[in-house]
Formats: C-alpha cells, sequence, structure tokens
C-alpha cells in the first residue's frame, strides 16, 4: 500500500512533465488485457500525441465472456463518485461564460483516476483561456456565451458513462460531446477499439448505421441525413475513436456531433447498436 501511495505522489509531483495524448485510440496497443483464463494487472501509458481533442486513457481488451454483461450485469458494489471539481465563470453585461469541471474520486486503478482528472482540468482551462482571449477582442458591445457541462447518462454496477457538453452561442449555437465509458469493476476506460480489438468494427457498425439512416428517413421525412445523395458528401464510416456510450439498456449507442451526419436542424445524432451486432464482434 505505501508502495502505492508513492508512486500516485510521484505522479502528482511530476504533474507538469506528462504529456496527454488527445484521442482515446493512441493507447490502444498499451491496453489493460483482460482474459477469462488469465489474470493480468499489467497497464502501459504511451506519448503518441494526435490532433483532436481526447483523454488519456488505458483501453480495455475484454473477453467475450465480458459480452454477457450487456445483458446480464452482476452487483459488484462498487462506488465511482463524480463531483463539481471547479467552476469557472464569467459573467458581465452580454458575456455569459460558465465551464464546470468534473472529477472523478473512486476508481480502482488510481493513476488512470489522476491522469483522467488531469485531462478534465487542462481541459477546462484550456477553453476558459480561448474564451478570455475572444472576449477581449468584442469590445464594450460584444456578445459572449459559452458552457461546458457534464452529465452522468448512466451508472449500474459495471459500467459508467460520463459525457462533457461544450456548448457555444454566436448567431447559433454549436453543441459538441465527449464521452467516457468506465468500467467500475477493475477502473479502465473503455473504447472500440479495446472492445472489439482487430474486428473490422468500423465498417460492421457504419453499415448498420447507414442501415437505420435509411429506415428513418423512410418512416419520417422530416429526418434527413447525408447519405445516397451525389450532392452532397455522404457519410462513409465512422471512425475507429468515435464518440459512443452505453445506455441503461447496456446497449452500445453511437454518437454524433451537429452537422456531421445530418443538417444542423437534426441537432446531435445518435444510433443505438443492435446487441447482435455487438455481441458478433466481441466474440
Amino acid at each position: 500500500m505505501m508502495r502505492q501511495n508513492s508512486k500516485i505522489e510521484d505522479l502528482k509531483k511530476n504533474y507538469d512533465d506528462i504529456k496527454i495524448p488527445d484521442i482515446l485510440d493512441d493507447v490502444v496497443n498499451d491496453a489493460l488485457n483482460i482474459n477469462k483464463n488469465k489474470k493480468s494487472n499489467r497497464n502501459k501509458w504511451t506519448t503518441t500525441v494526435a490532433a483532436c481533442l481526447g483523454v488519456l486513457v488505458i483501453t480495455v481488451n475484454l473477453s467475450p465472456a465480458f459480452a454477457d454483461t450487456l445483458d446480464d450485469i452482476p452487483v459488484i458494489g462498487n462506488i465511482i463518485k463524480i463531483i463539481n471539481f471547479r467552476n469557472y465563470t464569467v459573467k458581465k453585461g452580454d458575456i455569459d461564460i460558465s465551464i464546470d469541471i468534473p472529477k472523478i474520486i473512486g476508481l480502482k486503478d488510481e493513476e488512470v483516476e489522476f491522469k483522467l482528472n488531469k485531462e478534465f482540468e487542462e481541459e477546462g482551462k484550456k477553453l476558459y483561456q480561448e474564451y478570455l482571449n475572444e472576449i477581449k477582442n468584442l469590445g464594450t458591445d460584444g456578445k459572449k456565451y459559452g458552457k461546458s457541462w457534464y452529465e452522468v447518462i448512466n451508472e449500474n454496477d459495471e459500467i459508467l458513462s460520463l459525457v462533457i457538453y461544450n456548448e457555444t452561442v454566436e448567431g447559433s449555437s454549436y453543441t459538441t460531446r465527449k464521452f467516457y465509458n468506465i468500467n467500475k469493476k477493475d477502473g479502465t476506460v473503455l473504447t472500440l477499439q479495446g472492445m472489439f480489438g482487430d474486428k473490422d468494427y468500423v465498417k460492421v457498425i457504419s453499415e448498420n448505421i447507414k442501415e437505420q439512416m435509411r429506415e428513418r428517413m423512410k418512416e419520417n421525412s422530416d429526418d434527413v441525413y447525408w447519405i445516397d445523395d451525389d450532392e452532397i458528401d455522404d457519410f462513409q464510416e465512422i471512425s475507429k475513436d468515435q464518440d459512443f456510450y452505453i445506455n441503461e439498456n447496456n446497449d452500445l449507442v453511437i454518437c454524433f456531433d451537429k452537422y456531421e451526419v445530418a443538417p444542423g436542424s437534426s441537432g446531435l445524432v445518435e444510433f443505438t447498436i443492435p446487441k447482435e451486432i455487438v455481441k458478433k464482434l466481441m466474440n
């Protein structure tokens, strides 16, 4: 125990020296492997830096047995708390900025907990500084609205799914989301590639999403998706690190931000992937 605490203290002392990769997929090759017939607690971290927003995580390669938990979640009693760590606020005239920063408490893997919380704080600080720089250039009559907040969208004895929203309003509103899905059993953060490994999950899930798009448009003329249209760039496939969460029915839900796969009027778009497809990919 003393050895573990010393390790965490060393991490805290080297806070400013830790480099954080920008996408979930960056550490998949150094993943924590979970196998039904093997016991392993190894975790490794890479320092690959990508170009988009993201988070440092340990991905988990799930055994086929874990597919069963999507239907039957066991009670294991792990307690993980999400608290409001900090809030950055600017309210003056027509300027309204509010940034809530979450903090995770109770992960079994303290290194993962520390690095996730560090990422939350750094991203919040970065966003706040961007807003301050924009405010300086607005002038006395400038208007600015920006808000960042978080929500726990699902929690059971096995999975906690957290989403962080960023919303700005300049004429029209624009909202982006970032999801974190935590395996409460071992304290790791789930990724698509961690769950499906080398399987061609990108193609399989993308084809199902296209089918759902066509079905939605067939059932409702108001539903419009960028597919099967020669005049625009159609949706082709999800990214390897596409945002997702596990819902209250333990379904995999693939998420898109505004304008990604549909007109702005469609807002934030989600597709629930059938369990039979998920299980086939995991087995």
